[in-house]
């Protein structure tokens, strides 16, 4: 298993994580596609050459403010705001886009449920897969608790959603912390073999960084991904002291 670490679009995040053992950096997809981020990028791709780590996937892929579900979606708008990061990100040597994005994929109240479930597919179909292939990059669809979004919030929903897609650039991912929540079991997660394809790791009770003394059996969570064929898992979680719980969390999940 490849252990990485999300740090957003905090450039001095890079060197410690390198520093501490992470196999590779979690971005955020905004650095790559937002006009705001212009500056930061490039200072973002020349830290990660020099400390020598990838970033290997990027997550938060659409603001809330860009809808795919309900009556204000903007195609044309959607298509180039993806387009932009995916072909900064494949610069980048992203491989991985995590598609949670709860606010952006929220339903609208009143608005029709199935028709936001067709319009999920359409996006990851017709706009996000033709140009994931083209980047060589695989979007994988983030199951969020039911605090973060009304739709897709469990894996079982989420393996439903891109076997609708049917496309080999739209994969799934799985949250300890949302399976938690939702009640998801490991024997699910061991079920989607061959569509699992990324994973993030967090304490399921307080979303915190993983640390020696914590009850929860990360190594059967671990077990579970590679049974299923994940070779990524990366930690997402909050901090008040990066270095410090970054470097208890890898030493957890070296000993693994």
């Amino acid at each position: 298993m490849k252990y990485g670490i999300c740090i957003g679009c905090d450039v001095d995040r890079i060197a410690i994580a390198k520093e501490l053992g992470y196999d590779y950096v979690e971005s955020g997809f905004s650095l790559l596609a937002d006009a705001e981020n212009d500056e930061k990028y490039p200072l973002f791709s020349a830290e990660l050459k020099r400390c020598g780590i990838p970033c290997l996937s990027v997550n938060c892929f659409l603001p809330g403010s860009l809808k795919v579900t309900g009556e204000a979606v903007d195609e044309q708008a959607l298509r180039a705001y993806v387009e932009r990061g995916m072909r900064r990100g494949a610069a980048m040597g992203v491989k991985k886009v995590v598609f949670g994005s709860g606010g952006a994929r929220k339903v609208p109240e009143g608005f029709p449920y199935d028709t936001a479930v067709r319009q999920l597919i359409s996006f990851l179909s017709d706009i996000v897969a033709p140009i994931a292939e083209q980047y060589g990059i695989t979007v994988v669809i983030e199951p969020l608790s039911a605090e973060d979004t009304n739709i897709i919030t469990s894996v079982n929903e989420g393996a439903i959603l891109a076997a609708a897609v049917n496309k080999p650039d739209v994969r799934l991912l799985v949250d300890l912390y949302h399976m938690c929540y939702a009640g998801d079991t490991l024997a699910q997660v061991r079920s989607m073999k061959g569509l699992l394809q990324h994973a993030h790791i967090a304490e399921p009770e307080k979303r915190k960084y993983p640390a020696a003394g914590d009850t929860y059996d990360y190594r059967a969570f671990v077990e579970a991904l590679e049974d299923a064929g994940c070779e990524t898992c990366s930690l997402e979680a909050s901090t008040q002291n990066f270095a410090e719980d970054a470097a208890a969390s890898i030493a957890v999940f070296r000993s693994l």
